[in-house]
């Protein structure tokens, strides 16, 4: 009987941007998901939801696509935060980010990556294809780390 060899597989979180495409990003990166209704609060409190209270902290929202050199969505749009690790060392040692549509996760063979060509619009350090979809790799560090 043949022994199997482990395979490289990888826990990521898949995140939609406005226009369709998906990033995705190291699954430990991504600490929480919650679903927010923009539109409906904003109109409630005649303001737009621009933070979001997380365990005792009050985080600003920023624009997944933003941070990634797109175009910001209109806030209605938005239907998902997810709450990212940024510097623990820092002021603000998470970050809550909007974006449209639902997160997804999932383990994926290391293998079964190919690479794609890394679009020119947009802050991406490169791409990959699965199966039939392409998925975006955002410059993490500026995603993370910087902004407000």
């Amino acid at each position: 009987m043949r022994k199997k060899e482990p395979r490289d597989t990888l826990e990521v979180a898949m995140l939609p941007l406005q226009d369709g495409r998906q990033i995705v990003v190291p699954l430990q990166v991504l600490v929480e998901v919650q679903q927010i209704q923009f539109g409906a609060k904003a109109e409630a409190e005649s303001a737009e939801l621009t933070e979001l209270s997380w365990r005792g902290r009050e985080l600003p929202i920023d624009s997944l696509d933003t941070l990634c050199g797109l175009p910001a969505p209109a806030r209605e749009q938005m239907s998902t935060v997810g709450i990212f690790k940024a510097d623990k060392d820092a002021e603000h040692p998470f970050r809550a980010l909007s974006f449209c549509g639902n997160a997804a996760h999932r383990r994926i063979d290391a293998a079964s990556l190919e690479p794609a060509d890394t679009p020119a619009d947009g802050h991406f350090v490169g791409a990959m294809r699965m199966e039939e979809q392409v998925y975006l790799i955002p410059d993490l560090p500026k995603l993370l780390f910087t902004g407000s």
